[in-house]
């Protein structure tokens, strides 16, 4: 399977995103979960963990999501909806290639104070450990935004092997904040039925991303707190 097609599958709702927007625009993923439900970590597992070791400054932090020797350079939302969102992929300006490897996107590549991808394991290491929503905001080059939700998000949670299941991508919970997005089933057994969308046709940067209405994006996910 195309790797950067698997990519999009696991960015689901930057799909849906784009097959209703308009025009360009810019795109902002991240997961927050709650400091409340768990003890404050020595090394943390997330942005939430920073924030609640007294951190309120929007910048690259490290966390720790497949242990204490394994420390992960993230880009930390502190400023949007009262902060502690965890950015897992941030894209603005065409600086570094998002057509890669399967590897890579598994691992993760780029530079947390740039573009970068956080990676598939990362993702699900963090999900699995706790709970987590997932926002989406939307910048359009007017300056113009809106924002999408869903309450719970996760990645291959139930599976002994994630990444023999796809990494697959659990949400639900939609909430819209403007974006207009609608979605009647929101877990993974719809992904499956998306996959053709997710397979751009091959050729140059700009025919790989662009919307299905042939209008170029930029996005930057992050994760909710």
């Amino acid at each position: 399977m195309d790797p950067f097609a698997l990519f999009l599958q696991v960015s689901l709702l930057v799909l849906f995103l784009l097959l209703h927007a308009p025009y360009c625009l810019s795109q902002s993923l991240g997961i927050r979960g709650d400091a409340l439900e768990k003890p404050c970590a020595q090394q943390p597992l997330d942005c939430d963990d920073i924030y609640a070791q007294g951190y309120r400054t929007d910048g690259v932090y490290l966390i720790y999501p497949s242990g204490p020797s394994v420390p992960v350079p993230v880009f930390c939302d502190m400023s949007t909806e009262e902060g502690k969102w965890t950015v897992f992929q941030k894209r603005f300006n065409g600086s570094v290639s998002f057509f890669r490897g399967w590897n890579d996107y598994k691992l993760g590549f780029g530079r947390a104070d740039g573009e970068y991808w956080l990676g598939l394991q990362n993702l699900h290491l963090l999900t699995l450990k706790q709970k987590y929503e997932l926002r989406v905001d939307l910048e359009d080059f007017e300056n113009n935004t809106a924002y999408a939700k869903y309450t719970e998000f996760s990645i291959s949670p139930n599976a002994i092997n994630a990444e023999e299941d796809g990494y697959a991508l659990y949400v639900t919970g939609f909430v819209d904040g403007g974006a207009g997005i609608h979605r009647s089933k929101e877990t993974a057994s719809s992904v499956d039925g998306l996959k053709e969308f997710t397979r751009f046709p091959t050729g140059s940067q700009e025919q790989a991303h662009c919307s299905p209405n042939g209008l170029p994006f930029k996005y930057f996910p992050q994760f909710p707190r």
